[in-house]
């Protein structure tokens, strides 16, 4: 990776000495890992570019770095304050207070407002999972996982935390914040607790029968892994197929398995033309199964309302079909 920057460097850059490229490469190798600008701060923590660059002149809460071409940045441990500090601001501490404190009194201000405050106590694990996500920094996202298991549960933990966090971390990712590699990283550590709690759960056999699958061109299944482990928990029998599944492949395993449940869940843009061709096609097919649905748009409940598709938006809903 840093050959190919050098490369780039080079090509784009020919006139540049041999110090600039290797000074540059320095500065990319670390952007890479561990840099963010004031406005990487704002969208991530909500505070405005403008408000932190106030705080940092008057109240001296960061010593920004600066690259060999003198740009301003900062670093995760930067991140990691300022969403401390906005924490025990949400609380009614002022800022000229707040930034007086040491790092150890603020870790202390944040561990006492968790113990209070189960909302609070929830967005601390958010931020820190941001963290961990930023810096690919496996131990610590395994640390943070844990507790919040071990305080909330796996249900309240998939619900309450790690979906949030996902949401912040595809907003940061749709706007250039994140790059992919930190997406695909938090995602996969996921589907590893998923698979691993339903793993934990005895094997169900039931005639009460669902087969799991996302459609072609579809692999987000964080949302599908979840209702897997949500139906085995309600004692009924599971055939996970995944992601990117033909449908013909979902009709002949329904057939094998005598399956009469089939949920699927849509996670990327699709027009409603191609949406409705799909499900009829699936009316068609498992004309005597129980369709559920989930990732549409409530508009659809209108049109299909005397279908066998139902569309579950909630847990609740899933579970009323157990």
């Amino acid at each position: 990776m840093l050959i190919y920057i050098v490369v780039v460097f080079l090509l784009v850059f020919p006139n540049k000495t041999p110090t600039c490229v290797v000074l540059s490469l320095a500065y990319l190798a670390t952007k890479m890992i561990n840099t963010l600008s004031i406005k990487d701060l704002e969208n991530i923590s909500g505070i405005k570019a403008h408000t932190i660059r106030t705080w940092e002149k008057r109240y001296s809460i960061f010593d920004p770095k600066r690259t060999p071409t003198n740009i301003r940045y900062y670093d995760h441990d930067d991140l990691k304050k300022l969403l401390n500090l906005v924490s025990v601001l949400d609380h009614g501490m002022k800022i000229s207070k707040a930034s007086a404190l040491s790092a150890e009194d603020l870790n202390n201000k944040i561990e006492e407002l968790q113990k209070q405050n189960i909302d609070t106590a929830k967005a601390s694990l958010i931020n820190n999972l941001i963290i961990a996500t930023l810096k690919c920094d496996n131990k610590l996202f395994e640390y943070v996982y844990q507790k919040s298991i071990d305080e909330f549960g796996t249900e309240e933990t998939i619900e309450t935390v790690i979906s949030p966090l996902l949401i912040k971390i595809g907003l940061m990712w749709t706007i250039n914040k994140l790059n992919p590699s930190h997406e695909h990283f938090t995602s996969q550590l996921v589907r590893q607790k998923l698979f691993s709690a339903i793993n934990s759960l005895p094997f169900v056999q039931s005639d009460n029968r669902f087969v799991l699958f996302l459609p072609e061109t579809e692999f987000h299944e964080i949302g599908l892994l979840y209702s897997y482990y949500i139906l085995r928990k309600e004692n009924c029998e599971c055939i996970y197929l995944g992601a990117n599944v033909p449908i013909v492949d979902v009709e002949e395993c329904s057939i094998n398995t005598n399956a009469k449940n089939i949920i699927c869940a849509f996670t990327i843009f699709r027009s409603k033309k191609r949406i409705d061709a799909y499900l009829d096609n699936m009316i068609k097919m498992f004309k005597d199964h129980k369709i559920l649905v989930h990732g549409l748009p409530d508009s659809f409940k209108t049109t299909y309302q005397h279908s066998n598709i139902y569309f579950i938006s909630t847990i609740d809903d899933l579970k009323n079909h157990c």
